[in-house]
């Protein structure tokens, strides 16, 4: 046993150091290409595409996170009409910009968000205790609702609000409902309709009782392999090769990104990068974070089949005696692993 969890140790140990190239900081081909990214989506700004422009400006954003871009994504967002979404981005840039004591940033970030805040639309979605069945959650327009916000006012951006209802063995209730720029909206969620499950089994009728039988002796061993062993040991084989192919496949992923990224590099010179490098790097992305998720996993399934393989129960033999004795009987059981 302590041999298996000091090679889980060290598979963990191998699973961290391959995952760590995804986290390292942004490197200068990830900046010129964030830079690149800004600057198409300021262009885009300027000639008025501002869906287009919040676009790249959120590739930007996503590849390196800066305070002037929040500020130009919040101003893109208060264009398209998405007053909460600027809102709440202003006040990001504003405490970002205060934490890195950028005094002109912080305050501009704040004047904005004070600005928007009398526009805001707001929702509440009212969930009475009469609704509160096990295991109910709340959705808006596809995102959870954390229960800590229920019944409270919160900035939306305005147009359509879904909210979902969702529990086992209920059935899903849905609404949809328009909150307008600067309004205000709750929507109450009612009971939720239980769903009809099986009927419940008619108990079997009770046996007539019988005279009791002559005292008898009897002695009976069985000797057989445990199934519950055998059946561990088989799941342990199996979640072992399934951890084994998982970490192949992580060590595919990985140099995968490797070639993406210097692919990239070379699409994206002087940082100027054409439309293809964009793609290159987003691929280069998904690979490493695939890389990551497989070499994790595997790592964690073939320790886990380690264990589950070496703590596998094995055969046991059992014996049973049957004695009978004046005025009743004796049974006995013993076994051996």
């Amino acid at each position: 046993m302590r041999r298996c969890l000091e090679l889980i140790l060290v598979m963990v140990v191998v699973a961290v150091s391959f995952a760590q190239p995804a986290q390292a900081q942004v490197t200068p081909d990830q900046k010129a290409a964030a830079e690149a990214l800004f600057d198409k989506g300021i262009n885009l700004m300027r000639q008025g595409e501002y869906a287009q422009a919040c676009a790249y400006l959120e590739q930007s954003q996503s590849v390196e996170r800066g305070i002037g871009t929040m500020l130009w994504l919040a101003q893109c967002y208060s264009k398209l009409g998405r007053t909460a979404s600027a809102w709440a981005l202003y006040r990001e840039a504003a405490s970002a910009a205060q934490a890195e004591g950028q005094a002109e940033r912080a305050q501009q970030g704040a004047e904005a968000a004070a600005q928007l805040e009398p526009q805001l639309a707001k929702l509440a979605v009212l969930v009475p205790p009469a609704a509160q069945v096990s295991g109910l959650e709340i959705f808006r327009n596809g995102t959870p609702v954390a229960s800590a916000v229920w019944g409270v006012m919160i900035p939306v951006d305005p147009g359509p609000q879904k909210i979902e209802a969702r529990a086992p063995n209920y059935q899903v209730w849905a609404h949809t409902e328009s909150v307008a720029r600067n309004g205000q909206l709750s929507i109450t969620v009612p009971p939720l309709t239980g769903v009809a499950g099986p009927q419940p089994v008619a108990a079997a009728p009770t046996a007539p009782e019988t005279t009791a039988p002559a005292p008898v002796a009897a002695h009976a061993s069985t000797s057989e392999p445990s199934s519950s062993g055998s059946t561990q040991r088989t799941i342990a084989l199996v979640t072992g090769t399934v951890g084994v192919i998982g970490l192949g496949l992580g060590s595919y992923f990985g140099v995968r990104a490797a070639s993406k990224n210097s692919d990239a590099h070379d699409a994206c010179p002087d940082r100027e990068c054409s439309p293809g490098g964009f793609q290159l790097h987003e691929q280069a992305q998904d690979s490493a974070t695939l890389s990551n998720v497989f070499v994790i996993g595997g790592a964690a399934l073939l320790g886990t089949g380690i264990v589950l393989y070496f703590t596998a129960p094995k055969k046991e033999t059992t014996t049973v005696s049957l004695q009978g004795l004046p005025g009743g009987a004796q049974l006995s059981v013993a076994g051996r692993l």
